[in-house]
């Protein structure tokens, strides 16, 4: 097997080159290992696994390793993903994803509003309906003579001085202590509306 190589002409120089190629690698196949390089008179380089025979100058020897010429089997291509559809999220530790424990957290905030704001209806109410004095929560007083003009009452009597008494009903300390314990629940249930509006805000921005 013998190859020439012209330097006037590169691309057959190029063509021969690539034949070399082949050839090393079917020699390595077949456990040729040496190979011989010259240069005629002519300045054609040959190659050949043979030595030359009548040639008159410097003959190149190569050697090949068949080991190093062996060729790597191919690598499998890796399977490119589908970047068409949506990866999904992988939960974390636990089993629960950030958009459940949100969801969860939203809710729970909003029950929490909603209590606080019914707790302010029925204290509210309660004040509004607190009325008038219950039976025990009113007090008499001994009063004055009536005004000058009016007509008189029919439990006016005289005292033992001579002077006209009308006893008076006026709510008693127990009244206005159950009015005052109605508008403080109102206050409380208010601030409780106020703190649960706040936790519901932050809780969802």
């Amino acid at each position: 097997m013998r190859f020439t190589s012209s330097r006037s002409n590169s691309r057959a120089m190029l063509r021969r080159a690539a034949l070399l190629a082949g050839g090393l690698l079917f020699a390595a196949a077949a456990g040729a290992t040496t190979f011989y390089k010259w240069t005629d008179a002519d300045g054609n380089v040959h190659y050949s696994d043979k030595p030359p025979k009548g040639h008159v100058g410097e003959v190149t020897t190569l050697e090949v390793d068949p080991g190093a010429q062996t060729v790597a089997p191919p690598v499998a291509d890796k399977p490119v993903p589908d970047r068409s559809l949506p990866t999904a999220i992988a939960p974390p530790p636990g089993g629960v994803d950030i958009l459940t424990q949100r969801r969860a957290t939203r809710a729970k905030l909003e029950a929490d509003l909603d209590a606080a704001r019914e707790r302010l209806d029925v204290a509210q109410k309660a004040l509004s309906e607190a009325g008038e004095p219950q039976g025990d929560e009113w007090q008499y007083t001994v009063g004055g003579p009536p005004a000058p003009g009016s007509a008189p009452r029919a439990n006016c009597h005289a005292g033992a001085d001579g002077k006209v008494i009308c006893p008076g009903r006026v709510p008693s300390g127990d009244y206005y202590a159950r009015v005052q314990q109605l508008e403080e629940s109102v206050k409380r249930a208010q601030a409780e509306v106020d703190a649960a509006e706040i936790a519901y805000r932050k809780g969802v921005d």
